[in-house]
């Protein structure tokens, strides 16, 4: 399939991501260059174009989810200073509706890739960047720890098919928030 009038090398960029996250998700690590390139509807050629390697392709879907979760936090920030935002943020960027699926498909994601040069080194980054931004928002070292591993237990279960049941997650989002007040 030849290249598509209007679309730019930015946006083949993010068709060749959503299809190797896509395919990632079903298969593994063990997924190929051409089934990255069928689930996009391109050529092997295409994909290679813009990522030279399965490896560069694999680190880039990395960078690319961590930043997206990055920005999904971002997003939900309070406005000013006050102690606690980013924990608040995170949590609601983590189990707010249905936002723990995302965070299932992100941590086994980037465990299918983990053997890919670089990546686990990013995920490591990853997690050191989040656990000083945090440690920087005024919380408790066990309120933050609390946090942190709490999300990603809910999402490593919810990856497992064992989702917790909507009180559940309702429930820990709750208790979780609670953790960010300062006033306690």
């Amino acid at each position: 399939m030849g290249r598509t009038a209007g679309r730019g090398p930015e946006d083949t960029k993010r068709l060749i991501l959503d299809a190797a996250k896509g395919v990632v998700v079903e298969q593994g690590a063990r997924a190929t260059l051409d089934d990255v390139a069928v689930a996009a509807g391109l050529t092997r050629g295409a994909v290679i174009y813009h990522y030279s390697s399965k490896n560069a392709l694999w680190l880039a879907l990395a960078h690319d989810v961590t930043d997206q979760f990055r920005r999904d936090v971002e997003g939900l920030l309070e406005g000013g200073d006050a102690p606690g935002r980013l924990a608040r943020a995170f949590v609601r960027a983590s189990l707010e509706g249905d936002n723990i699926d995302g965070v299932g498909q992100r941590l086994f994601l980037l465990s299918a890739l983990a053997a890919a040069p670089g990546v686990a080194e990013l995920v490591a980054e990853d997690g050191a960047r989040w656990k000083a931004e945090i440690a920087e928002d005024g919380l408790s070292v066990g309120a933050r720890t609390v946090i942190l591993n709490a999300v990603d237990g809910a999402g490593l279960m919810t990856g497992w098919g064992l989702k917790p049941e909507r009180d559940e997650l309702l429930a820990l989002r709750t208790e979780l928030e609670n953790l960010t007040a300062t006033d306690r």
